[in-house]
């Protein structure tokens, strides 16, 4: 079912050998950019209506997709953005074709944060604002671990299944090793009180990329947005508008 909040028309996205990709377009005309969104883990992408009313009210064009596993889309292997790097990758790809001669942005939440930073050595964005982003699978997946005592060894032996399951294992997913190497401009969300991405983790990946960070006061791994709707416009609106639309003059 189509969003009654955002006049949208839907979308699929087709290549040989790849999952098929669902998503929702809304074009806004004279726009002066367009805003590719990406969900979260286990979740799709009606999830980030309320983000894309905000930017398409505001003067973007947007995307929003299902990365593959989720929602509409084909595909049923979840790769903890390393292996949604393709989705995210060819929806980007798409924005590209589709609204030619706009800057684009990436506007993604955990899983779909990550996505956007693994996809960035293939197809990258011209802006990019990351929420609730790991810096490395290895961490994120101990401080999961239900045994505080033991979360360490949790952790190894749950990710030395995946090389066999997955084709790509622990060492592999680390955004941080990433994020560096994007030459535009990163600003990272995060929640002060997020149990699976710890102060450590998102204050190594501001250093790594030089960017701007913002912490939502009292958050856990939650919907940010939703969280504290007016830090999020205050902070993502002139965020945007600086990188995709604001002409410098000397």
């Amino acid at each position: 079912m189509l969003p009654a909040s955002l006049l949208v028309e839907r979308v699929v996205l087709k290549q040989d050998g790849a999952p098929g990709l669902a998503g929702w377009v809304a074009d806004r005309k004279g726009s002066c950019g367009t805003v590719v969104l990406l969900h979260g883990r286990g979740s799709n992408k009606r999830a980030m209506v309320p983000r894309a009313k905000l930017l398409f009210e505001t003067g973007y064009s947007v995307m929003l997709f299902d990365l593959s596993g989720h929602g509409e889309s084909d595909g049923n292997v979840r790769g903890f953005g390393y292996a949604e790097r393709q989705d995210a990758s060819r929806i980007l790809a798409f924005a590209r074709q589709r609204f030619a001669g706009h800057k684009v942005a990436a506007v993604g939440s955990s899983l779909g944060a990550a996505a956007f930073v693994f996809a960035a050595p293939q197809q990258h964005a011209d802006a990019y604002v990351l929420e609730q982003l790991y810096a490395t699978l290895r961490e994120t997946t101990a401080l999961r671990a239900p045994l505080a005592m033991l979360r360490d060894v949790q952790a190894t032996v749950l990710l030395a299944q995946m090389p066999m399951r997955l084709g790509f294992g622990a060492a592999d997913v680390r955004t941080v090793d990433y994020i560096g190497t994007i030459d535009r401009p990163i600003l990272l969300l995060a929640g002060s009180a997020d149990p699976f991405v710890d102060r450590t983790q998102t204050l190594a990946l501001k250093d790594a990329a030089d960017a701007e960070l913002v912490w939502f006061d009292g958050a856990r791994h939650v919907d940010l947005y939703g969280f504290d709707e007016q830090s999020y416009r205050d902070r993502v609106v002139p965020f945007l508008e600086k990188n995709l639309c604001r002409t410098e003059v000397n």
